[in-house]
Parts: structure tokens; C-alpha cells; sequence
């Protein structure tokens, strides 16, 4: 087993999350899609800090004590949307943004091209997708990898588990290959061994 600051190192992303965001989103509104889960929204004050002329966040589970403790704090305009972005009703009550963040879902989802569509009919200028992704050769994935397959995970599949499990092991390759057949164009490509950051533009 890998030493925790050891997985955290292969899988980070590089460039920091914030400094990728604030060069994107200064003047125009920011969408962060699974807003919630370990991080309270903070890359969405992130965009907030940049500059972001409107701020949303989805997730399909609720506001994080934390989330709201620093909403407050903050005095921030941030909305907050509760929802799956495979709803059509959470795209009508989120609305299209100029940028889309979207981080540790694309894995988790049993139908990523239907998830990329998602966020696509979300990002009205920009998506930048964050994923873990596993260093395979071409345009492979392996479904339900086996726990240690990638440094951060460590659960077996479990069918009753929903978005839980780590459905997908995709290689970059494979994302790239994805966003294509979605009618994405791939601007921007970041990469670690365990980690593929991507922005992309609806064609």
C-alpha cells in the first residue's frame, strides 16, 4: 500500500485547481458541478476570489455544514443547486454558465459520454473537467477496476453503492477520444500519472 502523502502526490493536479480556474473565469459565470463532496465549495469561492460575474454550484448532496459556515462567513452570492446533472430539471434551474468546472465525477458516472453531453449542455463557452485516470495505453478504460488499480482507490465495486463506486478506470487517451465523440474540442491537456486535467470548448 502507497503512503497517503505518496498517493496524494501522484494523483494531485497540476496546475493547481485555483490558478487554472482564475484564468478562466474573471468577468463571466462559473458552474461547478459536484461542488460538495470533500471540498464545501471551496472552488467555487475560488472563482468568486477571481473575479466570476456569477457564481453556481450542484451536487447531488446537500450543503455541507462547512459549505454554509463559509457561505456565511463570506457574505457569498453563491448559489447553490441540489441535483443530478443528469436531470433535464437541474439544468433548467442551474442554467448554462461561461465555464463549467466538473472534478472526480466523470469515474464515478455508469455513462460518461451521457455525462460529458451533460456538462457540455451546461458550458456555454468552457468546460474544464478534472479525472482521475489510470496510465493505459490508447483509448482504453476497464470497468469496475479492481481496488488499487489507482493510488485512492481502495473500495470493491458495489452495485448498490450508486455513484460511490469508481465505475471507469479511463486512460487519457481514452478522455481525449471522449470529448471528441461528445463535440468537444480539447484546448488544454494537464497531466500527472494518476490525474488528467482537460479544457475543453463545445464545437
Amino acid at each position: 500500500m502507497l503512503f497517503p502523502a505518496l498517493r496524494h502526490r501522484l494523483s494531485r493536479a497540476v496546475p493547481p485547481r485555483e490558478q487554472l480556474i482564475a484564468r478562466h473565469v474573471e468577468g463571466r459565470s462559473f458552474l461547478d458541478v459536484g461542488c460538495m463532496w470533500s471540498i464545501d465549495g471551496a472552488l467555487s469561492f475560488a472563482a468568486e476570489d477571481a473575479g466570476a460575474s456569477r457564481v453556481t454550484g450542484i451536487d447531488i448532496m446537500p450543503p455541507t455544514p462547512a459549505y454554509e459556515a463559509e457561505h456565511a462567513r463570506r457574505g457569498s452570492s453563491m448559489r447553490f443547486v441540489a441535483g443530478d446533472l443528469h436531470d433535464p430539471e437541474t439544468l433548467a434551474e442551474a442554467g448554462v454558465h461561461d465555464v463549467v468546472w466538473c472534478s472526480g465525477v466523470l469515474y464515478h458516472a455508469p455513462h460518461p459520454l451521457l455525462t460529458l453531453e451533460r456538462l457540455k449542455a451546461f458550458a456555454g463557452q468552457t468546460l474544464i473537467l478534472a479525472t482521475e485516470t489510470l496510465p493505459l495505453r490508447g483509448n482504453q478504460c476497464v470497468f469496475a477496476p479492481e481496488p488499487g488499480a489507482h493510488p485512492t482507490h481502495s473500495e470493491p465495486f458495489d452495485p448498490d453503492a450508486g455513484y460511490v463506486n469508481w465505475y471507469w478506470g479511463i486512460s487519457p487517451g481514452a478522455l481525449r477520444a471522449m470529448l471528441t465523440a461528445t463535440g468537444l474540442e480539447l484546448v488544454e491537456e494537464h497531466r500527472t500519472v494518476y490525474h488528467t486535467t482537460v479544457v475543453a470548448r463545445p464545437r
